[in-house]
């Protein structure tokens, strides 16, 4: 997970659990919402004067929106729910789902391809 998925996930969730619309955490860190809604994307990369600023207004210290989440992080105004394991899921167990649906829909792909030779010669047979 690189830092803009990290940053992005975190405030996503801080400002979710806070009940907060993009527009109203832009007004509070006068900063665009659109800006905003670049960076929860992963389109544009925070400077280090804005990840501070959202971050007090969430009542959080900017290292806690660049975190990786952890199931033990503790983040002021947000449980442990909207950081670390609402984000992910339980820890490891979240990094397991991750590839079981990546592998899940690579089987899929697999079984959309062209039969193997065996397969089509048995198919030819019949």
């Amino acid at each position: 997970m690189d830092i803009r998925e990290v940053l992005a996930l975190n405030l996503r969730k801080c400002r979710q659990a806070q009940h907060l619309s993009q527009e109203e955490l832009a007004h509070r860190a006068e900063i665009d919402r659109t800006y905003i809604s670049s960076i929860e994307r992963r389109v544009y990369a925070a400077s280090i004067d804005v990840v501070d600023r959202l971050a007090r207004e969430l009542g959080l210290e900017a290292a806690d929106l660049l975190r990786k989440p952890a199931r033990t992080a503790r983040v002021a105004g947000a449980s442990s729910a909207a950081i670390g394991e609402g984000v992910l899921g339980d820890g490891d167990k979240a990094a397991d789902g991750a590839g079981e649906k990546k592998r899940s829909v690579k089987s899929r792909k697999r079984g959309a391809e062209t039969p193997s030779k065996s397969r089509k010669q048995k198919m030819r047979g019949a």
